[in-house]
């Protein structure tokens, strides 16, 4: 199944704003989670875990399900396909990223909304931010790969193996010059 150019650009768009707004949460979650953690006033790290949970149960399923769909369409109508060990990477990490949003992420976020209280502060461990880290650190992963396209495709030599060197490609010797 190959996609139209139509329909390539509007999936490519959809992929890539889906995408760059996956990473925009996920950087918005850690610099709240840091707020959480280093502010010493209980109103602030209230309104920080609030936003923290309100964000990850609103948004981060609908636009992590999306750029996880379109990359599957993209994968599976265009030439990029799963031979690319790239493209397989990144579906990989991209699943798996979901997969903790959906298990941990949201979870546990939800909590901490619940634990916070806005007339008391609370002492928390970096738990609150490891998530968004870790996701942050993915996700821009996965932008190198996409722009990079390190390795070839499954069971392909790469492209250094496959020219040999042209015969007749010796060097001639260079004559010397006399020193006058």
């Amino acid at each position: 199944m190959r996609l139209s150019r139509r329909t390539y650009r509007a999936v490519i768009i959809v992929h890539v704003a889906a995408s760059v707004g996956w990473l925009g949460l996920s950087l918005a979650l850690l610099v709240l989670g840091l707020t959480v953690l280093t502010t010493g006033e209980a109103e602030v790290q209230f309104a920080s875990a609030t936003a923290m949970s309100i964000l990850a149960s609103t948004i981060a399923v609908p636009i992590g399900a999306t750029a996880l769909a379109s990359g599957l369409v993209l994968t599976l109508g265009t030439r990029w396909s799963l031979r690319y060990r790239w493209v397989l990477v990144k579906l990989i990490a991209t699943c798996a990223t979901f997969t903790l949003t959906l298990v941990l992420l949201r979870p546990s976020l939800a909590q901490l909304a619940a634990d916070v209280d806005p007339g008391r502060l609370l002492a928390l461990d970096e738990d609150v931010v490891m998530g968004p880290i870790v996701s942050s650190a993915v996700y821009i992963g996965a932008i190198v790969l996409s722009y990079v396209k390190p390795w070839g495709a499954v069971g392909r030599p790469r492209r250094a193996e496959r020219q040999a060197p042209a015969r007749g490609a010796a060097r001639r010797p260079v004559p010397a010059r006399s020193g006058r």
